[in-house]
């Protein structure tokens, strides 16, 4: 929003040594946020008034003319393409130096000494558009220049070299405000309302708002039916008669200008005063097309109105309109607090208005705004919340304004009202001590009441308490609770006297959140150390994504109101819609790592109380992890999952182990797979992924997995024996040997482990790292490939002794296992 500061000062007597600059840094500091300060002369700079003695014919160019032209102290010649210069034109003259659009377009250009078509010329005869006047100075064609007689501050000779935006009085600052800053504030969306900041700021007296009563007129017997009262609380209106549409006065025209507000006609260009000015938006409809009949309705189904912005709108049941009684047509004429109709406008054959002061719903207004994707500077100030008392003010001060504009105007009707609604305005009892409470520094009772009393608040101080009565322009939304009068007073006393000191009571820590902290360092671990991909899906699954994973859809819970039909039921694991991230990535890649962590809902286990006072249970939400890794050229991508589940455990700190599976679920492979255990529970499970699964997934590479139940692991970590985080090195060397072996496919590593774990006391440890199955070794059988170390606490072991231990190992898989020793 832009803010004129020579407006401000119309209401608050501002000496000059009170710069712009200085009241938009006291405004920032307390009340709104100021973008940025607009000095509108600035743009003017070495443009000054000219006067032309002559303009000839230039001697290369049909179309140019050289012009001789008098800047006061000098004359300069000029080439000017103007189509209207002629000699004795006062005119606007940018000097070698200014700033101007070459022809209104681009960026500015700085002018210097130039030749054109062979003749010199120092500056431009300037049109409108080419240094931003063009609100001022109408252009009737493409090349024409300002004529500045046309103004009547020009018609004498006297401002002849005199600077351009003196004599046109552009010596205002426009401050820029952002509007989100001014969304709690709705007092602040005109003129008057930030002057009374400014006064309170600058502790200067605000003039009162003048205006006078409107006489009650005769000859029009206007009437208002508001049949939806709580959209539109209150509805004023009067008639008038004799106005006489035409350009409104070039001081009207400045004023809306300076706030860059296009001026149209006299009659609206007074309503749009008057909005910018109080803050209460008003309109003006023509009396003649609308009749003297107004109803305030929701509108009908279906129902379209073309509005000012030439468009045409469809209008909903839910949205609010002003419209004629049937003998005017009984159609809207505007859609109430946005946007009026193209059809009941002003025009130049008005003669006869209806002036309409009301106030709207917020919410109303802004529903309508959104839906319609139109907003306007009067919907914006309505979805602020206005004071309903700003109708009858803003009322008076267009009559008074529509009069001095056109003197043969008259009221022709009496004020109609429709509604009286209240504001809560208190009284707020506030202790004394309450202040100090919350600002954390006692402030003179005299200074609150000081304070409160130029904001507009009724103060009335009583024993160890005061009585704020609040003001209506900041009762709608603003003011409502002892903490916003607080807020009040420690802004404008200033927030910069306030000692910054530290609490001085005791900061308790937040609880930890376990599972929180556990999912971060699960996370860190995924990403950071296995290069895996988190990815985030909804918690929806569809029907045929419980097929395919040949899950049992009992299992289910089903939602009474899905988001997405196609997707009614939640999630029981994480693997469904993992497999639709795996299926649309890797296509365009040889290898995949992606990771899930999420709530999974289990429908057969019982979980929170709905409500404490609730004996009913919800189901069961524990989080988990999820990895799925891929890679063409891995046969073995069991291998990369267990390596997954490992570097968690390990990085956690966390002893675990694997062990064989009781129950494969239906996208588990039956042989590829193993349970995760963590202090004797099972924590998880790795596993690769059914082919059958796969191929109704559309998955032709084979897939490992992993899932861990990370609430479970939570609340198992406290009483968890954990992994020292040094292990001291073996004071003898160690020796790993490695061996590989055919076994059939029936054979689990599992089994191999329990098998070479007992085996031989010198073997310390055994790692699997290596799985092929398939061409070379028979259709019905695998190798498997094992790191063995073996070591002794005592002494540095001998080859003879290590050959011994590795032939008893190998004796042992042969007759326990029918293992194949390979070379």
């Amino acid at each position: 929003m832009n803010i004129s500061y020579n407006w401000l000062k119309k209401y608050v007597a501002l000496p000059s040594s009170v710069t712009a600059s200085e009241v938009a840094e006291k405004l920032k500091m307390s009340t709104v946020e100021v973008e940025g300060i607009m000095e509108t002369g600035q743009a003017l700079e070495n443009v000054v008034v000219g006067q032309v003695v002559s303009a000839e014919k230039h001697p290369n160019a049909d179309k140019l003319k050289v012009c001789s032209v008098n800047l006061g102290n000098e004359n300069v010649q000029i080439v000017c393409g103007g189509t209207n210069v002629s000699a004795g034109m006062l005119v606007a003259v940018a000097k070698v130096g200014a700033k101007v659009k070459w022809h209104g377009e681009g960026e500015l250009v700085e002018l210097a000494p130039a030749k054109i078509r062979g003749v010199e010329s120092f500056g431009m005869i300037c049109g409108a558009d080419e240094i931003g006047l063009t609100e001022r100075f109408p252009k009737r064609s493409d090349k024409e220049i300002i004529d500045l007689k046309m103004d009547s501050r020009f018609r004498g000779n006297d401002t002849v070299g005199q600077p351009l935006a003196q004599v046109l009085g552009l010596n205002d600052a426009i401050f820029e405000i952002d509007n989100k800053s001014l969304s709690n504030r709705p007092d602040l969306w005109g003129h008057y309302g930030l002057a009374r900041e400014v006064a309170v700021l600058t502790n200067h007296a605000i003039e009162p708002y003048k205006t006078k009563k409107i006489p009650q007129g005769s000859g029009v017997d206007l009437s208002v039916t508001v049949k939806n009262k709580i959209a539109c609380p209150k509805y004023m209106a009067v008639a008038m008669t004799g106005v006489a549409v035409g350009p409104s006065p070039a001081w009207l025209k400045e004023k809306l200008a300076a706030v860059a507000v296009r001026a149209i006609n006299n009659i609206v260009d007074a309503t749009n005063f008057v909005m910018l000015d109080l803050g209460q938006p008003l309109h003006a409809f023509d009396r003649k097309i609308i009749g003297d009949t107004i109803i305030v309705r929701k509108a009908t189904a279906g129902e379209r109105m073309t509005t000012l912005d030439e468009k045409e709108r469809k209008l909903s049941e839910d949205m609010l309109v002003i419209a004629a009684a049937p003998p005017a047509g009984g159609k809207a004429v505007a859609i109430a607090g946005v946007m009026g109709g193209l059809n009941s406008g002003i025009s130049d054959t008005t003669t006869d208005i209806i002036i309409e002061a009301a106030n709207f719903e917020a919410a109303s207004i802004r529903q309508t705004s959104t839906r319609l994707g139109l907003r306007s500077d009067s919907s914006v100030r309505f979805e602020k919340s206005l004071d309903h008392n700003l109708c009858s003010l803003a009322l008076e001060r267009i009559v008074m304004l529509v009069q001095e504009l056109c003197p043969t105007a008259k009221v022709a009707s009496k004020v109609v009202e429709v509604g009286r609604p209240t504001l809560f305005t208190g009284p707020l009892t506030i202790p004394i001590s309450f202040f100090e409470q919350k600002i954390g520094v006692a402030i003179p009772v005299k200074t609150i009441s000081n304070i409160l009393s130029r904001l507009g608040f009724g103060v009335k101080e009583k024993k160890e308490k005061i009585l704020v009565t609040i003001p209506t322009w900041r009762a709608t939304k603003d003011i409502s609770r002892a903490e916003d009068v607080v807020e009040e007073v420690v802004r404008i006393y200033g927030y910069e006297k306030i000692t910054a000191t530290l609490p001085t009571f005791p900061i308790d820590p937040p609880l930890k959140n376990g599972l929180l902290t556990l999912i971060r360092k699960v996370q860190d671990i995924s990403a950071k150390q296995l290069a895996y991909t988190e990815v985030y899906n909804y918690s929806f699954v569809s029907v045929a994504q419980i097929i395919k994973l040949g899950d049992d859809i009992h299992k289910y819970l089903e939602l009474d109101n899905p988001i997405s039909k196609e997707k009614p039921y939640i999630r029981r694991n994480l693997l469904p819609n993992l497999l639709e991230n795996a299926v649309a990535a890797i296509a365009n890649r040889e290898e995949l790592k992606i990771f899930e962590i999420g709530s999974v809902f289990a429908a057969d286990k019982s979980g929170p109380r709905v409500e404490h006072n609730s004996d009913e249970l919800l189901p069961r939400q524990d989080t988990w992890f999820t990895a799925l890794y891929v890679n063409k050229k891995d046969a073995s991508p069991f291998r990369e999952a267990r390596r997954a589940v490992e570097m968690i455990f390990n990085s956690l700190n966390l002893t675990w182990e694997i062990a064989p599976v009781d129950k494969v679920q239906p996208w588990e492979h039956p042989t590829r797979l193993a349970l995760v255990l963590c202090g004797g529970k099972v924590a998880g499970v790795v596993f690769e992924l059914h082919p059958r699964v796969a191929t109704a997934f559309g998955l032709s590479e084979r897939m490992g997995a992993c899932s861990i139940n990370l609430s479970l692991l939570t609340e198992m970590m406290a009483g968890l024996p954990s992994r020292t985080s040094h292990q001291n090195r073996p004071l003898y060397p160690e020796v790993i040997r490695d061996v590989a072996f055919l076994v059939k496919k029936e054979v689990t590593h599992g089994e191999i482990i329990a098998l070479l774990q007992k085996s031989d006391p010198l073997l310390k440890e055994v790692e699997l790292f290596d799985v092929f199955e398939g061409k070379g070794v028979g259709e019905d059988k695998k190798s498997l490939a094992y790191h063995l170390t073996y070591g002794s606490s005592d002494r540095t072991l001998t080859s003879s002794e290590v050959d011994t231990a590795e032939n008893h190992i190998i004796k042992l898989l042969q007759e326990k296992c029918g293992a194949e020793m390979r070379k």
